[in-house]
């Protein structure tokens, strides 16, 4: 599933965010249950649903700065669960591989006895398991009624950010493995050719999500 956004858009909206940074104060950030929001953005929800509650406990845990004053944010998640045995998988498959080869051949690593030499190979892989996991806990996914948001970085994660009056394209993709699995993968791309495409990796109802950042997008270009 792709979506194109034509050319000459968003003039207004570039405007009017470059005003609120130079205003000298910056209004609260606000959030907005997905399921009451008006289509707009114009006013936020009184009542906070417990998946707003959710929203606003994860936003604490964001590093400072992620979200700019006066945005809303529209939907926030993690990547899957999966993510990190997807990423970790291929490790893992030669680890044990390599080491169920050596068991058959009889051959161990120089100074080691063959069942070292297996728990250590083991152990490689499921340490390479161990960093995907690591790296897995301090990222999210944000969309507000400005940008698309991805926070990654364990020992200072930061957040890479695409305005949505300058994206050019966003595309639904799904590996085998996040099909297996019911997940997928959401890419922006940008009239930038230079700028590197972000994607949201192993995300639950890529295409919920992506229908929101279409309606997202075009409120933004109004």
């Amino acid at each position: 599933m792709v979506m194109m956004i034509p050319e000459g858009h968003g003039r207004a909206c570039r405007r009017s965010a470059s005003s609120a940074s130079s205003s000298g104060t910056v209004p609260p950030v606000m959030i907005v249950d997905p399921a009451v929001a008006h289509a707009r953005f114009s006013t936020p929800t009184a009542e906070a649903s417990p998946a707003t509650a959710n929203v606003a406990a994860t936003l604490a845990a964001l590093p400072d700065g992620v979200i700019d004053g006066g945005e809303i944010v529209l939907w926030v998640s993690k990547p899957s669960m999966w993510r990190p045995l997807f990423d970790s998988a291929p490790w893992m498959i030669a680890g044990f591989v390599a080491a169920g080869l050596l068991a058959w051949l009889n051959r161990p690593l120089l100074g080691l006895s063959l069942t070292s030499t297996t728990q250590l190979i083991i152990l490689i892989a499921f340490a390479r398991l161990g960093l995907a996991v690591v790296r897995w806990v301090p990222t999210w996914y944000i969309l507000t009624n400005r940008r698309v948001i991805d926070v990654q970085g364990v020992r200072k994660p930061r957040g890479t950010a695409r305005l949505l009056v300058e994206l050019r394209s966003t595309r639904v993709s799904v590996s085998r493995p996040e099909k297996l699995t019911g997940l997928g993968t959401i890419t922006f791309l940008t009239a930038d050719a230079d700028a590197a495409p972000m994607a949201w990796r192993s995300i639950h109802q890529p295409d919920v999500v992506h229908a929101k950042i279409r309606r997202a997008i075009e409120n933004a270009l109004d």
